[in-house]
């Protein structure tokens, strides 16, 4: 999942999304731009208006356009969101109400549109493990560790793999939908939600 906390303005929402990466992509993957393959499925707009090209998931190379993939299978880039608590608190698990949690509605938005959001321009966003080649990697962050795309996948790693993509600052938990965090509540903080990353940004 990727989750934008101050982001650079503007993302790039038009481009198409290569459909071997429609039902891996989860969120906060490094992206990159190919030529567009016209044996896809694709929006008409994507060949007819252009540029013809299309993203798929990569490492990041020096000079190259690339940024981090939104839509993923939950929260931030889903269709309708998702729903806690059900009819009568059901699916909150507490007591004896079923334990299943929040229920994404509707599809992500890449199966409506075919395309996926790339935020290319240097920002803060929160990343979820997902979007991590490695969990103890994900788990292990620490402030200014070098994040890099793997090759193929774009999942973030810490392992030297083309060009530096973000730089985490480290693991964030306790938010909410609300305004007063857990804690504030008087609830124990919740567990990791995410990892917080600076994305570089196109290098020269």
């Amino acid at each position: 999942m990727l989750k934008p906390l101050q982001p650079g303005v503007l993302p790039l929402g038009q481009f198409d999304l290569a459909d071997d990466k429609m039902n891996v992509l989860k969120g906060g993957e490094v992206g990159i731009f190919e030529a567009l393959d016209t044996d896809d499925g694709y929006a008409a707009d994507s060949l007819a208006v252009g540029p013809q090209v299309q993203l798929t998931t990569c490492s990041a190379t020096d000079g190259e356009m690339f940024g981090l993939l939104d839509e993923g299978d939950s929260g931030y880039g889903t269709m309708f969101g998702s729903l806690a608590g059900g009819t009568a608190g059901q699916g909150t698990g507490f007591g004896t109400l079923s334990s299943q949690g929040a229920v994404v509605i509707g599809p992500k938005t890449t199966f409506g549109s075919g395309k996926a959001t790339l935020w290319a321009m240097p920002g803060l966003y929160g990343v979820s493990v997902e979007a991590f080649a490695d969990e103890e990697e994900y788990d292990d962050l620490t402030v200014n560790d070098a994040l890099y795309g793997t090759s193929g996948t774009g999942k973030l790693t810490s392992t030297a793999d083309g060009d530096q993509a973000a730089l985490s600052l480290g693991l964030a938990k306790d938010t909410s939908l609300v305004s007063t965090t857990n804690t504030y509540a008087g609830a124990t903080q919740s567990k990791t939600e995410y990892a917080v990353v600076f994305l570089l940004g196109v290098q020269h």
